[in-house]
């Protein structure tokens, strides 16, 4: 039977293109693993133990074994058996897009079996080969949307999510002008635990269609590099001029929890990553690297002006604590 015609409009069917050339856009980086998992029959997957337990979880909802690996000083795996069987694969992640390009490159030269997470790079243009998750949502002000670059193929019998209620959060955060609703956050963030495999939502899909991916990503760039050239001396974290990061700004410090602290005091979240790693295994460094690594924000909501606003707080901190002592590179 034709669709209805006339009555009330619907959302509008919007032209464009989504970013990344794939059939494959799922509601969630985790539905992107899980596909992958049932897809590629894996039976193991090895996961560094420095990362959130949503990519643990997805693996316990697929049934497989998993296994814990820890990383070096490079974000690099360290470790890992080289004469590993088909069904089991290596989950590499681009941490902060720090191992971007060569670094990934030889790494699925050495293992083959690997899916690489790209969540924190989303404009990595780079080709390995190998199943790649990239996570919209992660970059943009969207209810769901995740993909995989793979050879792998669309499965028509798998359902579409759904965005209604996970709208709520931004309409109040637009329509009251407040910046952050925690409450629905956590609310709709909560749908992606129980939520089957699922592609994105008809919502998402036709929103990614009309976001202008290049002056976005102009402008994470330029706030980079601010950010960069006036922190760079405290930083504690080796960032290789040839990388330019464009997910955040990870400003690694001896004091933390200390400046992640006066930051939200005045206003500025740099939200603690992955807290779990107090407690699931990690070893001391990894540990450290959690605490003490500040995710400074510099996505496209933001200009010179809140980069200026950034660095001096930290200026600040360092005149009030003396905490900041690195100094050239």
């Amino acid at each position: 039977m034709m669709e209805e015609i006339g009555n009330h409009f619907k959302l509008e069917k919007l032209d464009g293109n989504k970013f990344h050339q794939t059939d494959l856009f799922f509601s969630s980086g985790r539905n992107c693993l899980r596909f992958i998992i049932s897809k590629r029959n894996i039976k193991k997957i090895l996961i560094p133990y420095f990362l959130c337990e949503t990519v643990s979880e997805s693996a316990i909802n697929e049934g497989i074994e998993i296994e814990y690996y820890h990383i070096d000083n490079n974000y690099k795996p360290i470790d890992i058996p080289t004469n590993m069987n088909s069904g089991t694969f290596l989950y590499l992640v681009n941490y902060y897009g720090i191992l971007t390009g060569e670094p990934i490159i030889d790494i699925v030269d050495k293992y083959k079996n690997v899916i690489v997470d790209n969540t924190h790079n989303f404009y990595d243009d780079n080709k390995y080969g190998v199943d790649t998750i990239f996570n919209y949502r992660k970059y943009f002000g969207v209810p769901n949307g995740a993909c995989i670059i793979s050879n792998l193929q669309y499965d028509p019998q798998l359902p579409k999510s759904k965005s209604l209620n996970r709208i709520v959060e931004f309409i109040e955060r637009e329509e009251s002008g407040k910046y952050f609703h925690y409450s629905t956050f956590m609310e709709a963030d909560q749908y992606f635990h129980n939520e089957p495999i699922s592609y994105i939502s008809q919502f998402s899909d036709n929103y990614l269609k009309v976001i202008n991916y290049g002056n976005c990503f102009t402008k994470r760039l330029t706030n980079y590099e601010y950010l960069n050239e006036k922190l760079s001396k405290y930083n504690l974290l080796n960032i290789s001029d040839n990388v330019k990061l464009n997910f955040m700004y990870p400003f690694l410090v001896d004091d933390g929890i200390g400046l992640r602290k006066f930051l939200l005091e005045n206003n500025i979240y740099a939200n603690l990553f992955w807290p779990n790693v107090y407690n699931n295994g990690s070893n001391n460094f990894e540990i450290s690297l959690a605490g003490n690594t500040v995710l400074l924000p510099i996505d496209q909501r933001y200009g010179l002006d809140e980069m200026k606003y950034i660095s001096n707080k930290i200026l600040e901190y360092n005149s009030k604590t003396k905490k900041l002592c690195r100094m050239g590179k």
